[in-house]
């Protein structure tokens, strides 16, 4: 089925803003050493376009933008950030767009919760201040250009991106013409004024990721859990158990609790039943 003017020219749209985000934070990225995955061939998923992400339920979720620690274009990497991208003109809209964002973003911030993984949300058009505090209450660094704005700055190289309900697809397809019509010149103009208008929140947007980048274990605590386990009926026998038991003695082990802090003051803690899961929970840090 072909698409609807109104819905080729929203894709237009959300695609200029993808781009110039892929652009602004790719060089960022690199410097830090790490790999910005976005949708394109990539060799390590056998030339397929889409991003997908596979949560501790093996659902898949197809993502925007993921920052990778040990990732190229031949090998995946660790995920250390997710972003995602949307474009909406409509209010009605943005409820569901942003429930849609949080329930394909949060389990995968779950599933890769040792990585402590940044997730921010990119939204451009009309989206209600309930949405947006929706977002930042489920932790999300979110970026939000206005409709006006965006308005403003496609008028900069002769754009019209101004649209309602009420106009015809044949207006609308007009619109997506002259987007697409678009020569590289002018294109590279549209993405210089993006950069000059939006300086100031792309730049914080891109301290909050390297600040995320940043964080890194500083230290590991083992502590060796022996001792033989007690079930006593009463507060009283409790005490007695515990004035009367000698912490000389050498029991068997009962776990190892393993805690990782990191530099930004935030630890992860686990409880290993044996050597063999201690270790493979610490090898996930290397």
């Amino acid at each position: 089925m072909a698409k609807s003017p109104s819905h080729q020219l929203g894709e237009l749209i959300g695609g200029f803003f993808e781009a110039a985000m892929i652009r602004y934070l790719n060089p960022i990225v690199a410097a830090k050493g790490y790999y910005l995955d976005y949708r394109h061939p990539r060799p390590a998923r056998d030339n397929r376009r889409e991003v997908i992400g596979i949560d501790y339920n093996g659902n898949r979720h197809k993502l925007d933008i993921v920052v990778e620690k040990g990732g190229s274009e031949t090998v995946f990497g660790a995920p250390k950030a997710f972003i995602e991208m949307a474009w909406r003109r409509y209010v009605k809209h943005s409820k569901n767009k942003v429930q849609e964002i949080a329930g394909a973003i949060l389990p995968l911030v779950e599933t890769h919760a040792m990585e402590m993984p940044f997730y921010a949300a990119v939204l451009a058009g009309e989206f209600t201040d309930n949405a947006l505090t929706q977002l930042r209450s489920q932790g999300f660094y979110v970026l939000y250009f206005r409709y006006e704005e965006i308005r403003r700055l496609f008028g900069t190289v002769g754009l019209s991106i101004q649209w309602e309900e009420t106009t015809s697809e044949t207006e609308l397809r007009s619109l997506a013409e002259a987007f697409q019509a678009l020569d590289e010149t002018m294109t590279e103009q549209l993405f210089e004024h993006f950069f000059s208008m939006y300086r100031e929140p792309l730049e914080g947007l891109a301290q909050a990721l390297c600040d995320a980048l940043d964080t890194v274990v500083s230290e590991v605590v083992v502590v060796p859990i022996h001792g033989i386990t007690q079930a006593l009926a009463s507060v009283t026998e409790a005490v007695e158990f515990i004035l009367d038991y000698d912490e000389a003695s050498t029991a068997p082990i009962l776990r190892y609790e393993i805690t990782v802090r990191y530099n930004n003051g935030e630890e992860f803690t686990m409880k290993c039943g044996n050597k063999n899961k201690a270790i493979q929970f610490l090898n996930r840090y290397r």
